[in-house]
């Protein structure tokens, strides 16, 4: 009986040590790896609404016709000119050098604008207060830095330089041949994406374009007289659209 109680106890103690190896070995098992989280975007790409809004009165600052203009009617007068907001759609791709940090270019198709000459006193014997109506609009190169730490919330800031294109004459109004110079201007920017999915998002964008001011020209009523003039645009980008990031 004894011996019987012996073995049973020598079983029961080869049982509890494997059970102790076996769970020894379990706490030896490495834990499973987390996800790591997803790379940082490379490129991204904004497309969608933009509003182009100058400066309300585009004062001219030389050239002196939009002050006293010689015509056959008589001198007339006027104090500035004018631009009437215009809409477009705007593009715009970057690429990022650090997580943070992006070098972009911005552009768009080129709005219409007219340029309207402002209290003029000979509007109603010369039936128009335009100047002319032109395709043009700025191609600009941007440094940014993105907020990484919002969560789906990335505001961003960014400075460049523009370059203004004129890319056609789509109207004469009271100067023919009408044209406005190409220049460049500076260019400071603010904005948010918002993303929805890791790739997708929504994003607003406020451009202001400084220092522009580009020359007027033209002929003055078909009369030959060459004028030209420099206007204070320092137009506002006002967009709105679909981001991409990959």
């Amino acid at each position: 009986m004894t011996g019987a109680i012996r073995v049973w106890a020598a079983a029961a103690l080869v049982a509890a040590l494997a059970i102790t190896t076996r769970a020894d070995a379990a706490d030896l098992t490495p834990p499973a790896p987390e996800p790591l989280p997803p790379a940082p975007p490379t490129f991204y790409v904004h497309a969608g609404a933009l509003m182009v809004k100058t400066n309300p009165n585009a004062m001219p600052t030389g050239g002196g016709f939009l002050d006293f203009i010689p015509t056959p009617i008589g001198p007339v007068t006027l104090t500035n000119v004018a631009i009437r907001p215009s809409y477009t759609l705007g593009l715009e791709a970057g690429y990022f050098v650090t997580p943070n940090i992006a070098i972009a270019l911005s552009a768009g198709i080129p709005p219409l604008l007219h340029v309207k000459a402002m209290n003029l006193s000979a509007t109603a014997a010369l039936g128009t207060n335009l100047l002319g109506s032109a395709r043009f609009g700025p191609a600009m190169a941007l440094l940014q830095y993105h907020f990484t730490n919002f969560g789906a919330f990335q505001p961003y800031f960014g400075a460049g330089a523009a370059y203004v294109l004129m890319f056609s004459n789509v109207s004469d109004g009271i100067l023919t041949n009408f044209s406005v110079d190409q220049n460049f201007a500076f260019v400071v920017q603010g904005g948010a994406d918002y993303m929805l999915t890791q790739n997708w998002g929504v994003y607003v964008d406020v451009k202001k374009l400084i220092y522009y001011n580009p020359p007027f020209q033209g002929k003055l009523l078909n009369l030959n007289i060459p004028v030209r003039t420099l206007g204070s645009l320092d137009p506002w980008a006002l967009g709105a659209g679909i981001t991409f990031k990959y």
